[in-house]
């Protein structure tokens, strides 16, 4: 009896991790549909505020993380984005002050900033469960195509 309530457990356990990393690594999912929050906690979709660009540079950052900031900071100030619609999206923090932090880094520059109040950004985009910030994913919404790119200065492919 203990024996099958043993394997019983393991068979869920097994069953959980298969479901789980198929979810977090589909990637056949409609980035248009994303859904995340403005900064008067209206959720809207992805394609809501896209705008003619075709490509797109979406960074997924912790708001608290000196290097994350300093690091899109470099990403904006860079000639070869400024075709580029830059969104910036932020993992949900319960007690945050996301105007102050958007007036603070990135009123100057011009860029959509989002709030991932569901932190869904990497099952949405089948990124596995390694989170890594700030997170630099390059779009073409001619092709609806999106890859990751781990080092923006060497590996970005220009659409």
């Amino acid at each position: 009896m203990t024996k099958k309530i043993i394997v019983g457990i393991g068979v869920i356990i097994v069953s959980f991790i298969i479901i789980q990393t198929i979810r977090f690594n589909y990637s056949g999912r409609d980035i248009q549909q994303f859904k995340f929050f403005n900064l008067n906690n209206k959720e809207v979709k992805l394609k809501e505020i896209f705008d003619k660009k075709n490509s797109k540079l979406i960074l997924y950052i912790i708001p608290d993380c000196e290097s994350c900031t300093s690091k899109i900071q470099s990403i904006l100030s860079d000639k070869k984005y400024s075709k580029s619609q830059v969104i910036i999206i932020s993992v949900g923090l319960k007690t945050f002050d996301f105007t102050k932090f958007y007036i603070d880094n990135f009123k100057n520059y011009n860029v959509t900033f989002l709030i991932d109040s569901n932190n869904t950004f990497y099952r949405d985009f089948g990124l596995g469960f390694t989170e890594e910030f700030p997170t630099v994913i390059q779009f073409n919404q001619d092709k609806n195509e999106f890859e990751r790119i781990y080092d923006y200065q060497l590996n970005v492919k220009q659409f």
